[in-house]
């Protein structure tokens, strides 16, 4: 019997065993224990059984879990908790604790902060009940993204604030700091929108310089190359030192990050998350403070590199044969200062030359193919949140690992429902999942598999759930990272710009950052990218398998036998999963009423140790 918890800066996940079967259980109670206070508080249902009204202020005592993993989103940042897990007995209505006892997890605490790396994510998910509750519109999709695109423009409004989580205050970090003191910045942005981000650049006037490529779009409902530019200009007006990257059409200046100077490059912020409104509310993404200056003067070489090729274009981003060459000759390593972690850093484009019409024979990208490499090299899972990678993609390589290893745990979702049907075709053989290899017939979609999901939202209410909006434009899911291993030495986490696809190496100014060995930090973006696959994975059954899809509580013991066998082995690979899962700290000592909260201690403490031990050999060696 067992019984983990993990976390990052947005949610807790709790997972547990009891070694088989339990006979008589309907489920799981859940109380989460504040270790600061002292307090133990049920948490809230979402579920109920049968014929029962899904009241207000219903906890998990009287509806139970019926899973042997649970997220709590209701535990406030900063806190430091425990979760105690009972199983619950008796009829609907009636439940009461079985005798066998309650399990009780370790301590985690959400916060991004992992030493020298701190990890953030926000709470971009548009399709929930409390959001449609929230935009006032009965059912209204229009209706509902007007009101949204509205709120969230206003850095105020409560909803904004909800959905961004704590990614304002990463993004616009490295910002103030600069501001409050006589730092410099160096950015390299894609879209360039939100008033609340703007500003914190602007603050740090002629101590900014922003490399600035454009975006194709509409702007009152005329086309144009350049979407942002009367941003552009306001930030060149306002002292920042602005250097215009114009992209030919087929690439993309796709960068989102930007670094502190303080006499040298101090720190780096990287990630998905691009400077708009909608990238902080109405998308999933993540983002990355490095205060690492090792890693932030291999992004400020980048910088320097990419503001050469596009004076040596005149303006213009030529990528030419110096960027290629450089970014080709990567990865940089890293070894963090804190030992916690190496990092092969990757920058795009980093092929010879751009990509060609035809995509025949084409060369694997050095980047992808070192990611390639460590995906086919899993042995315990793979779990991403992706947007839409292209063909070829790192979705090819998953399905072939998936198919070559079928007990590897493998979880993921994304936007583009082709990417999802390219990883069932990967696992299957052929579109229709059979030997034929027939083609499918016109109109007929390739069957996804439940291992790998478009991420959709409610489109017709039903019962007590109303319809939900699922986007405020194209991108849902717009985070880009892989998750290998998450709880052995060997995890390895990859995120960046890089949309993890051929296209993004060969034609775009990309960076991907492979973290290695930071199991603190995997397990942050294990929790994130599970939380994103378990939101989205009934809203996926209930639309592609509406009679069959889970609706309510079951009655009975016998909602466990999508886990065991009637013999009580274990046949789910969720449940195998957690069962061997452990955290990078078993325990963390109580923290002091009024300390700074950090999750760092014993984890990298031992981190260090191990990685001083690396060197130390390595040394010998030569």
């Amino acid at each position: 019997m067992k019984a983990v918890a993990f976390s990052n800066n947005d949610i807790a996940v709790a997972a547990w065993t009891f070694g088989g079967r339990i006979k008589d259980c309907l489920g799981f109670a859940i109380y989460r224990i504040d270790v600061k206070a002292g307090t133990e508080t049920c948490l809230p249902a979402l579920a109920t059984f049968p014929g029962q009204d899904a009241s207000a202020n219903r906890t998990t005592a009287q509806d139970p879990i019926q899973k042997f993993y649970w997220k709590d989103v209701y535990a406030k940042r900063g806190g430091s908790y425990r979760y105690r897990i009972v199983p619950m007995s008796g009829k609907p209505g009636a439940l009461v604790a079985m005798s066998i006892g309650a399990l009780t997890t370790n301590i985690v605490q959400l916060t991004p902060a992992y030493g020298v790396l701190s990890a953030y994510f926000n709470r971009g998910i548009l399709a929930t009940q409390a959001t449609a509750k929230a935009l006032h519109s009965d059912g209204d999709l229009e209706a509902m993204k007007t009101e949204l695109l509205r709120r969230i423009a206003d850095p105020t409004d409560r909803l904004r604030i909800d959905l961004a989580g704590d990614m304002v205050k990463a993004m616009t970090a490295l910002p103030l700091e600069a501001a409050a003191g006589t730092g410099k910045l160096w950015c390299s942005l894609y879209e360039f929108e939100d008033t609340q981000l703007i500003a914190s650049l602007d603050a740090v006037a002629g101590r900014a310089n922003l490399i600035l490529s454009n975006m194709p779009g509409t702007v009152d409902g005329e086309k144009t190359d350049d979407t942002y530019a009367a941003e552009r200009q306001k930030a060149k007006d306002a002292g920042v030192q602005v250097v215009d990257r114009m992209m030919p059409g087929g690439h993309i200046g796709h960068n989102k990050f930007t670094i502190l100077d303080e006499g040298g490059a101090k720190a780096v912020q990287f990630g998905s998350t691009n400077w708009t409104d909608r990238a902080l509310c109405a998308q999933s993404n993540n983002t990355v403070i490095a205060r690492s200056p090792k890693l932030a003067a291999a992004y400020l070489d980048y910088w320097n590199a990419l503001k050469a090729d596009t004076e040596a274009g005149d303006g213009k981003g030529k990528q030419d044969a110096a960027l290629r060459s450089a970014d080709g000759g990567g990865p940089v390593v890293v070894e963090l200062e804190d030992g916690s972690a190496t990092v092969d850093v990757w920058f795009s484009p980093n092929t010879p030359k751009a990509r060609a019409r035809s995509h025949v024979h084409e060369a694997t990208p050095p980047d992808l193919q070192e990611v390639f490499d460590l995906i086919a090299a899993a042995r315990q899972a793979v779990l991403f949140v992706a947007f839409e990678p292209g063909e070829p993609s790192v979705i090819d390589a998953i399905g072939a690992a998936q198919k070559a290893n079928p007990s590897l745990f493998v979880r993921g979702t994304v936007t583009v429902a082709r990417a999802a049907e390219d990883f069932a075709i990967a696992i299957k053989g052929d579109a229709k999942g059979d030997s034929t290899g027939k083609p499918l017939p016109s109109g007929e979609r390739i069957p996804v598999d439940y291992r790998v999901i478009p991420a959709e939202g409610i489109k017709d209410p039903i019962g007590v759930w109303e319809k939900e909006l699922n986007s405020a434009g194209f991108a849902v899911t717009h985070s880009k990272f892989i998750v290998i291993d998450p709880f052995s030495d060997g995890c390895v986490v990859i995120t960046g710009s890089h949309n993890l696809g051929f296209q993004a190496s060969y034609n775009n100014d990309e960076n991907m950052a492979i973290i290695k060995g930071h199991r603190a930090l995997a397990e942050a973006y294990a929790a994130n990218a599970l939380d994103i696959y378990d939101h989205y994975a009934w809203r996926w059954w209930l639309a592609t398998k509406p009679d069959t899809a889970w609706a309510s509580l079951g009655i009975d013991d016998h909602w466990q036998n999508s886990y065991f066998d009637a013999a009580g082995r274990p046949v789910s690979p969720e449940l195998g999963f957690w069962l061997a899962s452990s955290p990078s700290a078993d325990a963390l000592p109580t923290p002091a009423a009024f300390a700074p909260v950090s999750r760092e201690e014993p984890a990298l403490h031992e981190i260090r140790q191990r990685h001083s031990a690396k060197r130390a050999a390595r040394h010998h060696e030569r």
